[in-house]
């Protein structure tokens, strides 16, 4: 996957912001940057709390890096 968009932030950086945001709640095991997509990059990531293991799913906006929604 291309992890570098025309304009805005690197998906290496988006995967920090993504990290960043679910370790203040979780203990993320994996995080998978999976497409970008119209100024928005989709993340995947598998996390750990104390309710158990979960997967979320995270959109970020490509120009302001801000989480746009979580799943």
């Amino acid at each position: 996957m291309n992890k570098y968009s025309p304009i805005g932030i690197n998906g290496n950086k988006i995967e920090e912001i993504a990290r960043k945001f679910l370790q203040q709640h979780h203990e993320v095991r994996n995080i998978e940057v999976v497409r970008f997509e119209n100024g928005i990059w989709s993340v995947h990531a598998e996390v750990h709390s104390s309710s158990g293991y979960g997967v979320r799913n995270l959109k970020v906006d490509d120009i302001t890096g801000k989480i746009i929604s979580v799943e």
